[in-house]
């Protein structure tokens, strides 16, 4: 199962909304929080033009990260019925150079030069992941083609001597390569194969989850304390009568603590304690913490001072970290 949001998207949001923006390291947050978006948004826009293809039977996959001797990542991974297709996406916008001897990209935009790694290159070790993770599992091996797709419009593509220049394309050129390849390549294996293949690349889908806070060096306590208030975002709420008290604007609500809860289990790999659920909502009572959040569906694993909660929504992706 392949999450609609990639979690490592989900712990760079949640710390943004608690890390204080005065914060030193607030701005590399962000820088990574913003391409993390900028490449989903690219694979995202790709999904009108794969369905625009007039091949039957042909199936989609999106963001597929998989481990075998180490972890790879497909942009878009197409099953058809006798082909299969990678595509890598970029989203880069200016002036993009192709050099074929260094087999580096570079980006001119407002007079700044930008280097990049070759997408072909990328795309053709993925397939080798790709194809050894088909053998070792027994998985019968089609032909496979590989491309790198520009898909923001204002991208202008300078190839002149570049050798691979058939195998970089826009978006708009995807229908028409995945029709002519469908045509030169007739089905030999059943749809019924097919779904069972893209089922087991479900089923073995790993998501990427890392110690966000360890790898950006940031404690618990440099974070926001309190819980914010969902209408008017000020904090904290008081829980009061079982429900959640607005100081400022008067909002009273039961579930106001879900989201906070959340993005806690998404900052700490999904281990949350009671003793740091009392911290963030400000509740004078760990007791009274565990019980929000055993209410907020948590699944509970060991006992006594030992005891950590889990979201059940990220136990199928958050089962170690990086």
């Amino acid at each position: 199962m392949i999450p609609d949001t990639p979690i490592l998207s989900q712990q760079y949001r949640a710390l943004l909304e608690l890390l204080p923006e005065q914060h030193h390291e607030y701005p590399n947050i962000f820088n990574h929080f913003r391409r993390q978006e900028a490449g989903q948004a690219g694979e995202d826009y790709l999904a009108y033009y794969l369905d625009q293809a007039q091949v039957p039977s042909l199936t989609c996959i999106k963001r597929l990260r998989l481990e075998h001797h180490s972890s790879f990542q497909l942009d878009w991974l197409v099953l058809g019925l006798g082909i299969r297709v990678i595509f890598e996406v970029k989203s880069h916008t200016g002036e993009i150079y192709f050099d074929p001897k260094s087999h580096q990209l570079t980006r001119i935009i407002n007079n700044i030069k930008e280097g990049f790694d070759d997408p072909i290159l990328q795309v053709d070790r993925q397939y080798a992941n790709l194809r050894s993770f088909f053998t070792a599992h027994n998985i019968a091996q089609l032909p496979t083609y590989r491309f790198a797709v520009f898909v923001n419009p204002n991208a202008i593509l300078r190839l002149h001597d570049y050798p691979e220049y058939q195998r970089v394309l826009t978006s708009q050129r995807v229908p028409s390569i995945l029709e002519d390849l469908a045509n030169k390549h007739p089905p030999t294996i059943s749809e019924e194969a097919n779904q069972k293949i893209e089922q087991f690349l479900l089923d073995n889908h790993r998501e990427r989850g890392v110690s966000i806070l360890e790898k950006h060096a940031i404690l618990w306590d440099d974070l926001h304390k309190g819980l914010p208030c969902p209408f008017c975002n000020k904090r904290p709420m008081k829980r009061e009568r079982m429900r959640w008290q607005c100081a400022f604007c008067g909002t009273r609500c039961t579930d106001a603590h879900h989201k906070l809860l959340y993005q806690i289990a998404l900052l700490s790999n999904n281990r949350v304690t009671k003793q740091l659920a009392s911290q963030f909502l400000c509740m004078k009572s760990p007791d009274a913490a565990r019980k929000l959040i055993v209410r907020a569906g948590f699944i509970k694993e060991g006992a006594n001072k030992n005891a950590i909660y889990k979201h059940p929504e990220l136990i199928p992706f958050i089962k170690s970290v990086q």
